[in-house]
């Protein structure tokens, strides 16, 4: 396959570039149990990268806005205690990472996370890639719609000042692939991460990577 050249490359975290199912978990435990509620489905079953709003839809189909907001205060308070002590990038992320960086035209790089901004940017500085990064921003907490909404994606594409159509998205699971399509984005799907690997593929995004040195030979770099 021909190398493909791009503007900027967006990368979703969680699942991605750092496997953090087990802290997630973790603080979703945490939360659930100070709300004093029965949690419908196992809660290793709701890491699957959705936004908190989706986890609490599902875990909870009679909750209350007021017992939403209560669990998305336990939960963050949770997860700041957990701090990342069991989050690890997937093997060749930091490396990846650094290959991109030293291109010649070098793309922009982004992260675009359902994550608040804030908790996103400390995960990164945490496993040492923030530096990689000319932008960091998640739709948590703020108005924009989540993944598979194009929202965020569009909005780091203006922050970076590049054209969608010469972006391409990377994430690892279906709500990334669709965010990146209703972008005007080329998506690449990782298959290691919390999407099912069938989903994935019915998705049909543009690339599909067993592992994320991939991106490197998508760009014809290895």
């Amino acid at each position: 396959m021909p190398p493909v050249t791009f503007d900027a490359i967006l990368f979703d975290l969680d699942g991605t570039l750092a496997d953090s199912a087990a802290d997630i978990g973790l603080a979703l435990q945490g939360a659930f149990r100070d709300l004093g509620v029965s949690v419908r489905h196992p809660v290793t079953a709701l890491v699957d990268g959705s936004p908190l709003e989706e986890i609490f839809a599902v875990a909870v189909p009679d909750g209350t806005p007021d017992q939403f907001e209560r669990f998305v205060t336990h939960y963050r308070a949770h997860y700041h205690a957990v701090g990342h002590a069991s989050t690890r990038l997937y093997p060749g992320v930091a490396d990846t990472l650094e290959s991109l960086t030293l291109l010649r035209p070098r793309p922009r790089l982004a992260v675009a996370t359902s994550k608040r901004a804030e908790a996103a940017r400390g995960l990164c500085v945490t496993t040492g890639i923030a530096r990689y990064f000319d932008l960091i921003d998640g739709s948590g907490g703020t108005a924009l719609r989540p993944k598979p909404a194009p929202d965020l994606l569009l909005a780091v594409a203006r922050a970076l000042d590049v054209n969608p159509s010469r972006t391409l998205m990377v994430g690892d699971t279906a709500r990334d692939v669709r965010a990146g399509k209703a972008a005007g984005m080329r998506t690449a799907a990782v298959l290691y991460g919390l999407g099912a690997r069938d989903a994935l593929h019915e998705e049909r995004p543009d690339h599909l990577l067993e592992d994320i040195e991939d991106v490197l030979l998508l760009l014809g770099t290895r």
